[in-house]
Parts: C-alpha cells; sequence; structure tokens
C-alpha cells in the first residue's frame, strides 16, 4: 500500500511539474530553468552584474526574442536588437503594465501613478499630466531664465570648491542633484531648494539606495508583499526597496497639504494646485490626493536619476577623451561668445549635440524600459507571446548593435553627423524609448540636459587627478544605471 501511494504521488508529482513547464505553441525559444523557481537562478551565470548584458547574451544563444519563465508560472519575453525592439515598442498589446504586490508598496498598496498603470486610467492620467505640465513650462524655452539661474548657482559653488583646495580638486559625486530637482520642482511644486537643505538631501540619498538596489529582472516576479515583510532580506535578493519610498511619500503629503492650506481657487501656482483644482471640480473618483502624490512620485524619481547621471556620465567620458573637451570648448565659444549657451544656439553646436548624444548612447542610464505586460496574446518577430507575460525591451542592445554603429564599444561622437557636420537623426537612437510608453518628461529632460552641460563645459575646464588612474566608466547597477563618483582637477575659463 506505501508503495502504491509512493508511485501515485511521484507519479502525480511529475505531471505537475510538466504541466507547468510545458510552453505554449510558438512561444519564444530559450533557456529551461528549475521547477518553481525557473530561470531566476541561472540569470547571472551570463553577466554576474549587469542583467541587460546577460538578457544580450541569451539573444546571442536564442535570437532576439527569448522566452523563459522568472518563478513558476510567470513567463518572461526578453526582447533585444533593434528590429524586434522597434516593434515590440509599436506593438499595442504589449503596452500594459505587470501587477506586482511588491511595487505597489511605493503607492498605497495600489496601482497609482503614470508609470506603473495602464489602460483608460494611465491614458486619462498621463494626457492630463502632460498637458498641464506643459502649460506651466514643462519642457519648453520658456523656463531657460530659471535653468540658467539653477546653472550658475552650481557654476558658482563648484568654483568655490575648487579655490578652497590647493589642487583644485572636486569630487563630483552627487553635486548636481539639487540644481535639477529644483529646475523640475518649479514646476510640479511651485518652489525652490537651498544647496544646502539637509532634509532635500537626505531624501535624495534614499531615491539613489532605491534605485542602486533594484535589480530589473528580479523585481518583475509577482511575490506577494507579505514575503518581504516576513523575510525582509529577500528584498535584497529581489531589488525591490520599496519600503523605502516612505520618507519620499511623507514629504510629498505634507508639501500638498500646505497647498491645500493656501489654495487659491482658479489661480494655480504649480502642478500641485492645478491638480487639486481637478480634485475639486471632478466627480471623476480617479483623481485623489493618493494619485497626485503617486505622479510627484514617478517624477521626481525619474527626473532627479535620469538627468542628473546623464551630466556626469558626460564629465566623465570628457575626462577620458581631453580631445573631444577642447572641440566642444571650440566650438560653444564660437558660437556662444562670451555669454552661457541658450536654446537659441543648440542647432549651431553640431558637435556638442553628437558628444551629448554619443553619451546617452554608449552610457545609456537606462538600458532597459520600465517592464510591458502583454494585455493579450500577440505576437513579436512571429512568436506567441502569451496573454499576462511581462516583456523586457532591452535598449542597451540598440545602442550598442554591431550591425548599424560597426564599432558601438568605441567613443566616437562624429558617429552622430554627416558629411556636412550636420546633425543625424536616427530611430536606433533611443535614450527615452518610443511608442506610447515614450518618456512623459523627455522634453525637459533634453533641455535641463543640454543647458546643464552646455554651460559646464564652457566655464569649466576638467582634468584628471595627476597621480591618479581615470576614474571608471563602468556604471553602478540598480533600476537604472549610476556614474560613480569621481574627483577631476576643476579650473574656471571664464
Amino acid at each position: 500500500m506505501d508503495v502504491y501511494f509512493t508511485i501515485c504521488a511521484v507519479a502525480v508529482l511529475l505531471f505537475l511539474l510538466w504541466r507547468v513547464s510545458r510552453r505554449p505553441d510558438g512561444f519564444p525559444p530559450g533557456p529551461r530553468g528549475v521547477p518553481l523557481l525557473g530561470y531566476i537562478p541561472f540569470v547571472k551565470r551570463h553577466d554576474p552584474v549587469y542583467p541587460f548584458k546577460a538578457m544580450m547574451k541569451l539573444s546571442e544563444m536564442y535570437g532576439p526574442v527569448v522566452g523563459f519563465y522568472m518563478g513558476p508560472r510567470q513567463a518572461f519575453i526578453s526582447v533585444c536588437g533593434y528590429e524586434a525592439v522597434k516593434e515590440a515598442l509599436h506593438n499595442d498589446d504589449i503596452i500594459g503594465r505587470p501587477h506586482l504586490p511588491a511595487q505597489q508598496e511605493r503607492t498605497y498598496g495600489k496601482n497609482l501613478g503614470i508609470m506603473f498603470t495602464e489602460g483608460q486610467f494611465w491614458q486619462e492620467q498621463r494626457r492630463f499630466t502632460l498637458r498641464h505640465l506643459r502649460d506651466l513650462g514643462f519642457g519648453k524655452t520658456s523656463i531657460e531664465d530659471m535653468m540658467i539661474d539653477e546653472v550658475v548657482e552650481l557654476l558658482d559653488e563648484i568654483t568655490a570648491v575648487a579655490a578652497a583646495d590647493p589642487d583644485r580638486v572636486v569630487d563630483y559625486k552627487g553635486i548636481f542633484n539639487i540644481s535639477v530637482i529644483n529646475v523640475l520642482w518649479a514646476i510640479v511644486g511651485g518652489e525652490r531648494y537651498r544647496r544646502d537643505d539637509r532634509n532635500l538631501k537626505k531624501l535624495l540619498q534614499t531615491l539613489e539606495t532605491i534605485f542602486r538596489s533594484g535589480n530589473a529582472l528580479r523585481s518583475a516576479v509577482p511575490m506577494p508583499a507579505f514575503v518581504f515583510r516576513m523575510f525582509p532580506f529577500l528584498r535584497e535578493y529581489f531589488g525591490t526597496r520599496n519600503d523605502l519610498f516612505t520618507a519620499l511619500i511623507g514629504y510629498f503629503e505634507s508639501v500638498i497639504k500646505e497647498h491645500e492650506e493656501t489654495f487659491k481657487e482658479n489661480e494655480p501656482r504649480d502642478f500641485i494646485d492645478v491638480y487639486l483644482q481637478e480634485i475639486r471640480n471632478r466627480s471623476d473618483p480617479t483623481f485623489h490626493v493618493e494619485q497626485l502624490v503617486s505622479i510627484i512620485l514617478d517624477i521626481f524619481a525619474a527626473g532627479a536619476e535620469s538627468v542628473t547621471n546623464s551630466i556626469g556620465f558626460v564629465l566623465l567620458y570628457l575626462l577620458h577623451h581631453p580631445d573631444v573637451q577642447r572641440k566642444m570648448q571650440e566650438e560653444l565659444d564660437v558660437v556662444c561668445g562670451d555669454s552661457l549657451p541658450k536654446f537659441e544656439h543648440r542647432l549651431r553646436l553640431p558637435y556638442t549635440e553628437a558628444v551629448l548624444m554619443e553619451v546617452q548612447r554608449i552610457g545609456n542610464i537606462a538600458p532597459f524600459t520600465v517592464p510591458h505586460l502583454a494585455t493579450k496574446e500577440t505576437r513579436i518577430k512571429g512568436f506567441t507571446v502569451p496573454k499576462g507575460s511581462i516583456v523586457s525591451i532591452n535598449i542597451h542592445s540598440v545602442h550598442n548593435e554591431v550591425a548599424y554603429w560597426k564599432d558601438p564599444h568605441v567613443f566616437r561622437p562624429e558617429r552622430h553627423l554627416d558629411a556636412r557636420g550636420k546633425v543625424i537623426r536616427t530611430d536606433h537612437f533611443l535614450p527615452f524609448g518610443a511608442g506610447k510608453r515614450l518618456c512623459i518628461g523627455e522634453s525637459l529632460a533634453k533641455n535641463t540636459f543640454y543647458l546643464f552641460v552646455t554651460a559646464l563645459v564652457k566655464t569649466l575646464r576638467f582634468s584628471a587627478v595627476p597621480g591618479q588612474p581615470l576614474p571608471t566608466l563602468n556604471p553602478r547597477n540598480g533600476f537604472t544605471l549610476g556614474y560613480e563618483g569621481f574627483l577631476a582637477v576643476t579650473h574656471r575659463r571664464c
């Protein structure tokens, strides 16, 4: 009897394991993994540090569309290479977002905000947010003077730090954060911060911890939130430190409360006032304070992270390539004269534009898009993508495709210029993604990135610290890629 029971139990177990591991017809080729865990334990063997490189290694083995399972039944589709990525980004059947309980921790246990929502709710909230941010100057040249004020204050601080050191060495770790946040916060919250604001610095350090502790692949595993509460050590492994968002949410709630207390009907000072006005005027229950907090969280997190790291990577590459720095400065001097660069100069600065593009290509801070979800069964490059699949779109693979870029691992700004010295615009360059999920802050990020970098390079000269090796170009890993803090000898040019 015991033998019979054991045989039956083993047979049932084997049947269940077969059912769990069975793949749909037309599923993309890919590794098998093990029952219950899927391929999670084995991703690191392809690259121990960077998940986006691991996915590219799998692409070399199986093709541009790779399918496997993360956990027992979560289908995971990795998309690499220009053709497959372009198709995926413009496929409306995969513009959903994964419903991850751990991810919802950051937004009151619900699907709120813009970055991680979908469907009609996402469309309406995104449309409203983008329209009113634009009305307030988001991405417009009308806020140029305010941006330049921030740039000047940053330049003054760097100059003072350099002058205080006998070797004129400046530490560039985190030095751009508050200036960039002030540009963003002037539109969202209607005020600016002092550069020595301790509370803001603490919040930015928390944000840095969240982004650097993240893992773009393992965080997509649909792990229940209570598991992380019971076993906190798993947060590190799965890269979901969303518990740290509590301080940011509390701060935004206090700012909104101050706005409510000083609110004046039909006299909006900033985006918070505009949204509060909408809450009062609408009967639509999707407009509420928790959603406002979540939108601000999305904007604040993405804006602070993307532009500051992009600026840092530019200076790093210029330290490694002083000839490129000199060519940029020569062009800026000729075109801008004695003034700081402005938006009106941009079209006459092709080499400078090419440098910015090359840094965004080779030092792309967002190697993956935010994870997509297949809202219905669909196809990519002829392969079946089951409904509910998480789709990981690898932008880094497009920016490093040998067939198009020839020598993608070489830093060469000239690749973005044609024979006449004009900037080449190509859809192989996707620092902000593409399609309906295009980054909402693209225009403001581009303008802020341009004004800050050009002012820094025109005003200051950066060189390596004598007797020390050049700082690493290898990025710090996380949800996005960050530059390592570095030291540079800094002299004022003008």
